[in-house]
């Protein structure tokens, strides 16, 4: 069977030129990806928060039916309607980001907890500045130091070809923020999706400085991108759907509400077991 299907990422053209060995074969069919212990996959791409919007029943219902891959794993954006029936050995886990609506007339560091705007006003009286960022190996190392304190290794070539490409896209931004004494303690890429989202994609710290002062700067860089995102028309600023207790906790503390999300998730009952292991976000906790 071929396995035909449109793209997995809607939200952003940067993926598809980032990963085109994930996207087709040249004659329309869907590639996927193959795990190291010999799993054919089809997935959200990488760092992609969800495959974007446009999708009609009909086309997932296609996706999780007309392809011979082993897992198939889709991430729906927050608000997408469930499917009316799965499909056979599909299953939904439930996910969730967070999102805080913008508006061009008002200021979003406003409508924060007053904890969170103390820290904001703490880190420009400490001489903290803000300034656009293309330096990507500075990026892609941020992003990097927050993954590792977490125990997570990703593919750092493919996270520098991605972040090159999606520095081309309109309304897409990257800012570092320095210390007094010039030294970088965060920075972040934030971009659109193409439905009024601008959403907080990557962004990481380095431990450095006084006690607190890398989630202060962080707290001045989310601040300075949704003062941006507002100005330029965006409509929701979307925390990007972390699912660490920890990281949920810190975007908690800006005032934004969850927004559930749905994972569907098909998989081949023989790869159940080793996936159950290796991969238990693919079930519902």
């Amino acid at each position: 069977m071929q396995d035909r299907a449109p793209h997995l990422c809607n939200m952003n053209a940067a993926w598809d030129r980032a990963f085109p060995d994930c996207i087709s074969d040249g004659a329309g069919r869907r590639k996927g990806t193959t795990l190291k212990w010999g799993l054919r996959t089809l997935a959200t791409l990488p760092w992609a928060q969800d495959i974007g919007r446009g999708w009609s029943e009909a086309d997932l219902r296609q996706l999780l039916t007309g392809s011979s891959h082993a897992l198939i794993v889709l991430d729906l954006p927050a608000g997408a309607p469930p499917l009316k029936e799965l499909p056979k050995n599909t299953s939904v886990v439930l996910r969730h980001t967070r999102q805080s609506p913008l508006n061009r007339d008002k200021d979003p560091v406003l409508a924060w907890p007053s904890t969170r705007r103390k820290q904001f006003n703490r880190a420009e009286r400490e001489g903290m500045t803000i300034e656009p960022c293309s330096d990507l190996s500075l990026l892609v190392d941020l992003h990097q130091a927050a993954r590792l304190r977490k125990g997570i290794t990703s593919d750092e070539q493919a996270l520098r070809n991605l972040l090159q490409e999606l520095l081309l896209e309109p309304n897409t931004h990257a800012w570092a923020v320095r210390q007094s004494t010039g030294e970088v303690l965060a920075g972040g890429v934030f971009h659109g999706a193409g439905d009024g989202r601008c959403i907080y994609g990557f962004g990481g710290q380095f431990r450095t400085g006084s006690p607190g002062a890398s989630s202060r700067a962080t707290v001045l860089l989310i601040g300075h991108a949704m003062r941006q995102a507002a100005q330029q028309g965006a409509e929701t600023f979307d925390f990007g759907g972390s699912m660490d207790p920890g990281v949920d906790r810190f975007y908690a503390e800006f005032g934004a509400p969850t927004v559930a999300k749905q994972r569907l998730v098909r998989m081949a009952p023989i790869w159940r077991p080793i996936l159950r292991w290796r991969r238990p976000d693919l079930f519902q906790s």
